[in-house]
């Protein structure tokens, strides 16, 4: 009886800590252990994670497998790190090996210096475990380690691999236990040497699991069964450590854009909300952030009590105005806050003065997208996964976890030419009722020039005025007048009348909206 009440105890300790609100959860893919001066504490943390105090990031989730490689970048005892796994020094940052080796001679694992150092200024720490990383396949020789090199067998059958799917010909397949051990010895040391407050799951750090995904076919009931026992077993292990140090361990899990896209690559995450096998969720890659049905998992996750927080991929360096853009739109969804991918990349080889202006840059959004009240009466964009979205759309290796994208606009016979070419949902999070904005102007780019003049461009079914601004291959509209909150309808046609011989394809959209006088 005593031993129920413990667990009982002690699940309701993990469920209360699931249920404290994170403003903004930051990962980082320990890119900072590349860096020549990231021997020392002052080195390896002052790069990417020092800045982060006086932010509204309140969850740092630090690549526990280098950020590339599916080896360890902390002073691990089970697996051999960084480099020496694959065998000698690696071309690819040379630096991590020494510079791990270094901290931990002189008593600093990167790892323990990521979970004080959050600790010390009020943040969690959580350890990112890329569950199947495949930069193998394309970062050049000896990128692979050695123990993929000498287990091919435990490697997905490459026969058949449709092209979207070639990236991943180095993954391992998660229908061979000794794949389960090797992540399950990672997570297993970590809950018993470092005092991280969870885990993130990473399934988008690489989304194929088994070998039929390489040809394009869905996961069977038999292989969603094997993800879910390893979810199982994972629990497990964070339970039992959860109890044995007297304070909850959590599971956090990155996974593809809807639920439909999770099952088809392996993972019902349904059924790991209902037998409880995931704290938080993490929703998407962030390849098409502007589709991503953030209400509807909010909806699915809410009555088991875990919290939901969309992706953003923004490797690139988000505009101000697009991160407060995605923000608002996912918080009138109901999400719980932000998760922000691959926000340093820009800067991550960048030293002196460039590495500071681009820097602040990057982490302006860190300093009010964790707050909605903060966001209300400031300048926006919106879009519906081009114009206002990551450059040059999905990649065609992760369009099978991703929203499918409205853009290009053509239909089933091709680029239309004449009448109505069709009409996209454009999503706004702001209350322009309740704060109004000073201008709203819709940005419509198309690959033909010869259709400037031919396009009428309609908003919830009122035609928009030609604005300021735009060029050849680019309609610049106001939509002050039309624009409401929540679902918007963008329609393209075409004037009746003379008509150019070519036809045209509508390529981007977006909306800003302005607050300023």
């Amino acid at each position: 009886m005593m031993a129920d009440s413990s667990w009982s105890e002690a699940k309701r300790a993990r469920v209360a800590a699931a249920r404290v609100r994170r403003r903004i959860i930051f990962n980082d893919d320990s890119h900072d252990l590349a860096q020549a001066d990231a021997n020392t504490p002052e080195g390896f943390l002052g790069h990417r994670i020092a800045p982060l105090v006086g932010t509204q990031v309140d969850t740092i989730s630090w690549s526990v497998l280098c950020g590339q490689f599916d080896a360890p970048a902390y002073d691990s005892k089970v697996q051999p790190i960084y480099g020496d796994a694959h065998g000698g020094p690696m071309h690819y940052w040379p630096h991590v090996t020494t510079n791990v080796k270094s901290l931990a001679r002189a008593g600093h694992c990167p790892l323990k210096l990521v979970v004080d150092f959050a600790h010390e200024h009020g943040m969690e720490a959580f350890a990112s475990v890329r569950m199947n990383d495949v930069h193998d396949s394309f970062m050049g020789p000896n990128a692979m380690t050695v123990w993929k090199l000498t287990h091919q067998e435990l490697l997905v059958d490459t026969r058949d691999t449709l092209p979207e799917f070639e990236l991943y010909t180095t993954a391992q397949d998660f229908s061979h236990r000794a794949v389960h051990d090797r992540k399950l010895e990672i997570i297993a040391e970590i809950c018993d040497r470092y005092d991280v407050d969870g885990f993130e799951l990473d399934y988008i750090r690489h989304p194929v699991l088994f070998s039929r995904r390489l040809r394009g076919e869905p996961c069977t009931p038999d292989e969603i069964e094997i993800v879910t026992s390893l979810m199982q077993e994972i629990r497990g292990l964070t339970d039992a450590a959860a109890m044995r140090r007297g304070r909850p361990l959590l599971i956090a899990v990155r996974v593809p854009d809807t639920f439909g896209r999770c099952f088809d690559n392996g993972m019902d995450v349904r059924a790991w909300l209902e037998h409880d096998l995931t704290d938080i969720i993490i929703a998407g890659g962030g390849y098409s952030p502007w589709r991503l049905p953030a209400a509807t998992w909010v909806a699915a996750a809410r009555p088991h009590g875990v919290p939901v927080y969309p992706c953003a991929n923004v490797g690139w360096g988000p505009p101000l105005p697009v991160a407060r853009g995605l923000a608002a739109n996912w918080y009138r969804a109901g999400a719980d806050g932000l998760y922000f991918w691959n926000l340093a990349t820009p800067f991550e080889f960048m030293t002196g003065d460039e590495l500071i202006a681009t820097r602040r840059r990057c982490y302006a959004c860190l300093y009010e997208v964790g707050d909605p009240e903060a966001l209300r009466g400031k300048d926006k964009q919106f879009g519906v996964g081009d114009a206002a979205d990551a450059p040059g759309g999905v990649l065609p290796y992760y369009a099978h976890i991703s929203s499918p994208r409205p853009l290009p606009l053509q239909s089933k016979r091709g680029p239309l030419r004449t009448g109505v070419i069709g009409r996209v949902p454009l999503l706004v999070g702001d209350n322009v009722a309740r704060t109004p904005p000073t201008q709203a102007t819709l940005t419509v780019g198309f690959d033909d020039p010869a259709w400037r003049e031919a396009l009428i461009v309609r908003l919830n079914g009122h035609e928009l005025t030609l604005g300021t601004g735009g060029t050849d291959g680019e309609l610049t509209l106001d939509a002050l007048g039309t624009l409401r909150s929540g679902r918007n309808f963008v329609e393209f046609a075409a004037h009746h009348g003379p008509m150019p011989e070519s036809t045209v394809r509508i390529t981007t959209l977006a909306l800003t909206v302005s607050y300023e006088a």
